[in-house]
């Protein structure tokens, strides 16, 4: 993770604060359902996809090949973020 993550529940979807971990600078916010939440809380686990596909799949009783999808998509926008390094 290169930032602080924080996650706020509020009404059927998650706040995520973004700040940088030096200067606590707000650097970004943005909404997740709560299936992208469990996937952003995983990656601050510091899990890989792979690890976090399997997690998600089995929270959601969802088939392993579609959640690896969106998993890698995820990821990838994380990245574009700047929040993850790919």
């Amino acid at each position: 993770m290169n930032y602080k993550i924080d996650i706020a529940p509020l009404s059927d979807y998650f706040v995520v604060i973004v700040k940088d971990k030096i200067t606590d600078e707000l650097k970004d916010t943005f909404t997740l359902n709560e299936s992208g939440t469990d996937m952003l809380q995983l990656f601050c686990e510091g899990k890989d996809s792979e690890a976090v596909a399997k997690e998600i799949a089995e929270m959601y009783d969802a088939p392993l090949d579609l959640v690896s999808k969106d998993v890698i998509t995820f990821k990838e926008n994380l990245s574009k973020k700047g929040i993850l390094f790919e």
